[in-house]
């Protein structure tokens, strides 16, 4: 085609020559001819040129971004043929851009998508979704409105973004502010696109725009709804509308957001609504912009229902959590292998333990309901076996620093979907119901005591008084034998012993008050050590004593404290053979102890009496405190629960340890500290 154009050139230039040779000669011509040929020749060639070297260049362009065109452009044989090849280099580098463009936002809907996802903060939700309308679509008005139920309104994230700055307002708003296309919108639950903002103006707020100084000329609101099935509105039983409805009958309907009522509803369907203007753009909202934003919509209201399901059982979930720690009592779960899973806050401070410490522990590790600890472990198996609960049974939390806290406890299987997974323990401490039950058991000894020697110690007194004064007056007759003498000797004898019981009975029933002094321990024992003295040597007992160092002083009243510990030595002394052991030991109590509960804040000193004699037996062990219970000969079974009175009186404990053959432990554990109540405090001299 080239070719045969050239021959035209060529054919048309030498014609004209001819025409004109008739009046120039043709050597002239002939030259002139050939030179003109030649020159459109190459200035015809050199435009063609121009034009195959853009084709090839735009080519180059698309070959860049992965368009492969086979061979190359020769040449073009008229306008015609190189407009057709312009406009298609042109639509395709349209749709080459295009694809980019939607690449870019496809991209970025990716990011918002993962950046709603993982957000557990309104505001990056927000602004994620900003930054897509903005930067990933182009447009430079956006709003984002939430429905906030617990307010009963509308909140409207507002972001405009001018030539030189961005502008964002957050502007809360009512129902009756929902005006025009936006409430048609959000009734119908379909997008909105509005072409004529004079015809149709977008709703106001208080008589302000919603986009300032907007240069809007169209507009676009897609609402967001929820996708999952849920009643519809009006359907439920508990609509507040419906129950207006049918308590005045004058109303005939009411329909969906009719009301401020309905935005509280848990039922409606509606989560927001997105809007776009035009505003500062060149270009008005078509409707392929409503399909963009539809998708937008589409994706965000999925997300933005999956992050407000995710915050109300976060919300749940710390409801429970913070239920669980406020609690007074305290909790275990265990698993199916009896380790523990959670402790609360109670738990954990009345065990001392720390979360980390405590899980994965062991629970008969830590709650143990007899001496041998065995009784725990199968109430647990127990409950895990047979699937049952086990209410109110008492139990020992062995706590960190080795005290033993008497509790009551419910144990509750853990269900799950597999059957029991676990367990799950609810206790409460009962260190001090303890203690008062004990003070009460004693109290009501005491007044049995003390009715008891309140009616008969008098009326035994009385006759024994007269009784001694009648054997001393006999006594005194010179023509008395031997054996008469002896038997007044007994007489007067029982007599004291009688009178020295009832003496014994008024210090339990009648104690006098505590007359509180700081004391030493060790003075204590050495005042009890010289007061046995004579029966250490009469036995050969070897006694020793030792005393932690740093052992404070202790407020007691030293008297009555002397007196338990005669009589706790004179009893250890009267229980070993010849030439046997007794031995004292003072220190500070730190726990350990099953029956003694050690009070927070309150410090103990243990006072330890041990001899290496017979031992006593269990029954003989759980009597050994309660009055006229004596093995010894002439005993009035009262010294040791006269004893006991004592220490409890000081608020302290006094414990026995003994089997048969292996000696026996008496341990007087006494507070540092004067109780909060009973007792006086002394400012006297030093015991010595």
């Amino acid at each position: 085609m080239r070719r045969f154009g050239d021959i035209t050139i060529i054919a048309a230039f030498f014609c004209v020559l001819l025409a004109v040779s008739s009046y120039i000669p043709l050597w002239i011509t002939l030259p002139i001819g050939a030179g003109g040929a030649a020159t459109a020749i190459f200035l015809r060639r050199r435009q063609l040129d121009r034009r195959i070297e853009e084709i090839q260049h735009r080519l180059g362009h698309l070959r860049s971004e992965g368009l492969f065109i086979e061979g190359k452009v020769r040449g073009a044989q008229n306008d015609i043929f190189y407009g057709m090849i312009l406009t298609l280099l042109t639509d395709l580098e349209r749709s080459l851009y295009k694809l980019v463009e939607k690449n870019i936002q496809l991209l970025s809907l990716k990011e918002i998508g993962r950046n709603i996802i993982s957000s557990l903060d309104e505001k990056r939700l927000i602004d994620s979704v900003f930054d897509y309308l903005i930067r990933g679509v182009g447009y430079k008005e956006t709003a984002v409105i939430l429905v906030r139920k617990k307010r009963g309104q509308f909140q409207a994230f507002v972001s405009i973004e001018k030539a030189n700055r961005v502008v964002r307002s957050v502007v809360n708003f009512g129902l009756e502010n929902l005006t025009g296309a936006c409430r048609r919108s959000l009734l119908s639950g379909k997008p909105y696109l509005i072409k004529d903002v004079k015809m149709h103006p977008l709703m106001e707020v208080e008589g302000e725009a919603l986009f300032p100084e907007s240069t809007m000329s169209s507009y676009l609101c897609v609402p967001l709804v929820k996708s999952v099935e849920q009643v519809k509105c009006l359907d439920s039983d508990e609509c507040a509308l419906q129950k207006m409805t049918k308590r005045d009958t004058n109303v005939d309907h009411i329909g969906y957001l009719s009301t401020p009522e309905c935005l509280a509803c848990p039922h409606i369907p509606l989560i927001g609504a997105l809007i776009i203007t035009d505003g500062y753009r060149a270009t008005p909202l078509t409707n392929i912009d409503q399909v963009t934003l539809e998708t937008v919509g589409s994706l965000v209201s999925s997300n933005i229902e999956n992050w407000m399901l995710y915050q109300d059982l976060r919300q749940e979930e710390m409801f429970r959590e913070n239920v669980i720690e406020g609690m007074i009592n305290g909790i275990f779960a265990f698993d199916l292998d009896e380790r523990v899973t959670l402790a609360n806050r109670s738990a954990r401070d009345m065990s001392g333990y720390e979360e980390e410490e405590l899980r994965g522990m062991k629970i008969s590790e830590i709650v143990v309901e007899s001496q041998t600890g065995s009784e725990g472990d199968r109430s647990i198996t127990r409950v895990l076996g047979e699937g049952r609960p086990v209410r109110y049974r008492e139990a020992f939390l062995r706590c960190k620093d080795g005290i033993h806290t008497p509790i009551r406890m419910n144990i509750s299987p853990l269900a799950g979907e597999e059957g029991t997974e676990g367990g799950v323990i609810e206790f409460v401490d009962i260190s001090v119901l303890k203690r008062m039950e004990e003070e009460i058991r004693h109290l009501d000894r005491l007044a049995v005591l003390g009715r008891f020697t309140s009616s008969v110690a008098h009326e035994i007194r009385n006759p024994l008084t007269g009784i001694a004064a009648g054997i001393q007056y006999l006594n005194r007759d010179t023509s008395l034998s031997a054996d008469q003498r002896e038997n007044i000797s007994f007489i007067l004898n029982e007599v004291a012993r009688l009178n020295g019981i009832i003496t014994d009975l008024f210090k339990v029933a009648k104690p006098r008050k505590l007359l509180y002094q700081n004391v030493d321990v060790r003075e204590l024992v050495e005042r009890c050590r010289k007061s046995n003295a004579d029966l250490f040597s009469d036995k050969g007992i070897e006694f020793s004593a030792g005393f932690e160092d740093n052992l404070p002083l202790i407020e007691v009243d030293p008297d009555q404290i002397v007196q338990v510990l005669i009589n706790l030595l004179r009893n250890s002394t009267e229980a070993v053979a010849e030439g046997g052991k007794v031995s004292v030991r003072g220190y500070i109590y730190r726990g350990g102890d099953r029956e003694v509960v050690l009070e927070k804040e309150r410090d103990m000193v243990c006072i330890e009496i041990s001899d290496d004699g017979e031992g006593i037996e269990q029954e003989d062990r759980q009597r050994i405190f309660e009055p006229f219970f004596s093995k010894k000969k002439g005993g009035t079974g009262l010294g040791l629960y006269v004893s006991h009175s004592i220490i409890q009186h000081h608020q302290g404990r006094i414990t026995i340890s003994s089997e048969p053959g292996d000696g026996t432990t008496f341990k007087v554990y006494l507070p540092i500290s004067m109780p909060r109540k009973g007792g006086e405090f002394e400012a006297g001299h030093s015991p010595r």
